[in-house]
């Protein structure tokens, strides 16, 4: 078994198919606002919706998700330890197939000065736990993240891509790059349509 490679997917995908995706999902996997640790969900299916200055994390092992929508000016979030008290009991940071992916934050966003920081906090976290993963920061655009294990898939929606995609790009790497300031992916995700 230590052989054995699984590669998440990670899609761009216009808004209806997002919201047939979060229908499937279901309700009650919904990350929603305040956007705290305690609207955290782990499920074997989660999303949320309005990531601007944000930042979500998300942690798989391909069976179960993670979904952490964390909000940079919400005073329950000021101290980023509690957040990773909460993540490493509800987790087992040493499974060898566990995954990150992190979105969000708003570089020089003077109404949520704490964004960048915020989103910088989650990938030491997940450096520290030697997890691997993706990431996509900032960019101007409030984006909706689902995860399913049906197919080990992450998808990123925004009102943007649906004209992004009309421009015949062969790979989505370039609607990435027009969507987000950093894209990095990890060697154990892939991109797609």
């Amino acid at each position: 078994m230590d052989n054995i490679s699984f590669k998440s997917k990670i899609r761009l995908v216009p808004p209806a198919e997002f919201h047939r995706a979060a229908f499937v999902i279901g309700e009650k996997n919904f990350v929603k606002a305040p956007w705290t640790i305690k609207q955290s969900v782990l499920s074997n299916g989660a999303y949320t919706t309005d990531i601007l200055d944000c930042t979500v994390c998300g942690l798989t092992d391909g069976q179960k998700v993670l979904l952490n929508h964390i909000c940079p000016t919400h005073y329950a979030n000021k101290d980023f330890n509690q957040i990773a008290e909460f993540i490493k009991s509800k987790i087992d940071l040493t499974n060898q197939f566990l995954q990150g992916f992190i979105l969000g934050s708003k570089p020089n966003c003077s109404a949520s000065p704490r964004s960048t920081t915020m989103f910088d906090n989650f990938v030491e976290f997940l450096q520290k736990y030697n997890i691997p993963f993706s990431e996509f920061k900032g960019g101007p655009y409030e984006n909706n993240v689902a995860y399913s294990s049906l197919n080990d898939e992450w998808l990123i929606s925004n009102k943007s891509i649906n004209d992004k995609m009309k421009k015949n790009f062969k790979t989505p790497y370039p609607v990435l790059d027009s969507i987000f300031d950093k894209v990095q992916i990890s060697e154990e995700d892939e991109i797609a349509w």
